[in-house]
């Protein structure tokens, strides 16, 4: 067999099944294979559907032998994330109550995928209804990073980056409203894209994202990325018109390039190797005859944006807060002054709830205050193409689940600071609905190492363009983790 489940990436074996060099049936085979020796260490993937991927990737086989036309997946066997409903296969969203639930239609993007001749054959571990920077719950317990397993995977999408990364799955589909997808591809040192919103449909996906969250793929190389991005998109998107429809790329020279550079803030400070590192890309940039400006930023503050974000985001994820529960947090916070700081520790649990059971009117105040945030960004993008900035404070820290999230802290050099400042680097492109892609640097001390390219709203295809141009020029490459058995 010509993939190499170790280093192949997914555009490699689309090439290699179109020429004959392998099958569908012989990739699911060594697939499945790998995962029984691997996946027992990591436990990244945790439901299956053999039968009916077996039958699927025979079926494509056959499609091809008798010289059928073929979708751009064909026969390419993959897993999802726990969180789209999949017709027919368990769907947990990592809730215990939801444990033996089986749906009965697919997600838009699960729809997309089969449509396009993906092998959908498992799905991959999520924390509880998605709401973790860590991958764990009581249905399928603790997902452990590929490169040391007493790191963290990441979350929520932590089980697809670890599958991507191990080679049990070569392509995968996250969400993130937070940095589900990004954060675990730095963690786990793949590739990982947040479109701008509305690109991909999200309809299917448990729990709901009426705003901010969006739905984008993971994988080996940027290829990979623009791969899936054009199949998921390929259905139903959020936007009104389809992937297709994004302006074109046009041409990249990264001689030309004019980059804006972020890499630490006060708010969230990130250790002395993660400034380095992403220094260290505007620098080899700066080598080749990009222009890099590292003082430009939105004309909107950093805590504004902030807190903007904040106050969007928790009113997103508690919506699906019980009525009783919701009683009781209207309650508590009838006194919250309006202007508590987001970045303090101190006050999160007040802000969280606060925000969790805002009126519509106050959503109306904030999502006010994000077109100026918005118009902010946009002005900036005048100046610059791309903003180079982290993805989160540190490379994958040690597994911290059995704190309270409120209480929890990650060590940034020799410092402990607050474990919501993770949401800080996400943010700066969920709240203005802005493209992100996460493009792998190697491994400092033994651990994966990304660095977060922000483009302008529906920049996806030209900032997938640079983001190609700077993995060749750069040598920003794929590399597996040495995998343990279980």
């Amino acid at each position: 067999m010509t993939v190499d489940l170790d280093r192949s990436t997914l555009t490699e074996a689309v090439a290699a099944l179109a020429a004959g060099e392998v099958s569908s049936t012989e990739l699911l085979a060594a697939q499945l294979d790998r995962i029984d020796v691997f996946n027992p260490s990591v436990n990244a993937v945790v439901a299956f559907d053999i039968d009916r991927a077996l039958a699927a990737a025979a079926a494509a086989d056959q499609r091809r032998a008798s010289g059928d036309s073929v979708g751009p997946l064909e026969g390419i066997p993959l897993t999802i994330k726990d969180t789209f409903e999949t017709e027919g296969l368990v769907t947990t969203s990592g809730a215990p109550q939801r444990a033996e639930y089986v749906p009965t239609r697919d997600a838009d993007v699960v729809r997309a995928i089969r449509s396009n001749g993906g092998v959908l054959f498992g799905k991959t571990n999520v924390p509880l209804y998605a709401g973790d920077h860590q991958t764990y719950n009581e249905v399928y317990g603790l997902t452990r990073n590929g490169w040391h397993p007493d790191r963290t995977a990441g979350g929520s999408s932590g089980g697809a980056a670890v599958a991507v990364a191990c080679g049990f799955s070569l392509g995968e589909v996250g969400s993130d409203i937070g940095g589900s997808i990004r954060v675990p591809a730095h963690f786990n040192g793949v590739f990982g894209l947040k479109p701008s919103w509305g690109v991909i449909s999200s309809q299917g996906h448990v729990p709901e994202g009426p705003d901010l969250a969006v739905v984008g793929p993971l994988g080996r190389s940027v290829d990979d990325l623009s791969l899936l991005l054009d199949v998921c998109s390929s259905v139903n998107p959020m936007s009104g018109f389809p992937g297709a429809a994004l302006p074109s790329a046009g041409s990249v020279d990264l001689g030309r390039l004019r980059v804006g550079l972020w890499a630490d803030d006060p708010i969230a400070p990130v250790d002395r190797a993660t400034a380095g590192a992403v220094a260290g890309v505007a620098q080899s940039l700066e080598a080749l005859g990009a222009q890099v400006s590292p003082s430009l930023r939105p004309s909107m503050a950093a805590n504004e944006l902030h807190d903007i974000y904040s106050r969007l985001l928790f009113s997103v994820t508690g919506s699906g807060i019980p009525e009783h529960v919701r009683t009781r947090m209207i309650a508590a916070t009838a006194d919250t002054p309006d202007d508590l700081d987001a970045g303090d520790s101190s006050t999160f649990d007040m802000r969280n709830m606060r925000d969790s059971v805002s009126s519509h009117r106050s959503w109306f105040a904030a999502n006010a205050r994000r077109q100026k945030a918005v118009a902010s960004w946009a002005e900036l993008f005048e100046s610059v193409d791309v903003m180079v900035m982290p993805v989160s404070q540190t490379q994958a820290f040690p597994h911290n689940v059995d704190v309270r999230y409120a209480d929890r802290v990650v060590r940034v050099d020799d410092e402990d600071r607050g474990y919501h400042e993770l949401l800080f680097w996400s943010g700066l492109a969920t709240m203005p609905l802005l493209p992100s892609i996460v493009l792998p640097l190697g491994q400092i001390d033994g651990l994966p190492m990304g660095v977060q390219i922000v483009g302008p709203r529906w920049s996806d295809l030209r900032l997938l363009a640079i983001a190609a141009s700077m993995s060749e020029a750069l040598a920003l490459r794929f590399e597996p983790p040495v995998l343990v058995t279980g």
